[in-house]
């Protein structure tokens, strides 16, 4: 017989695994920024909010 804890898990463990499906991929350090180009330091994606924001307009209507 479970109680209130076991089935809090089982629903807990099942919404991480809907969320893990869904995820997007991350993006590879590559140097530059992905929109523009522009050099960029480690860990950085994009050179600015700006051009983060371009690039998920256009990955968001298939253009990327």
């Amino acid at each position: 017989m479970s109680d209130v804890i076991d089935n809090a898990a089982i629903e807990h463990e099942a919404h991480i695994k809907a969320a893990l499906t869904v995820r997007q991929p991350t993006l590879p350090f590559i140097g530059q920024c992905h929109y523009c180009k522009a050099t960029v330091s480690t860990n950085q994606h994009f050179c600015d909010a700006d051009c983060r924001h371009d690039y998920e307009r256009l990955k968001a209507n298939g253009r990327m």
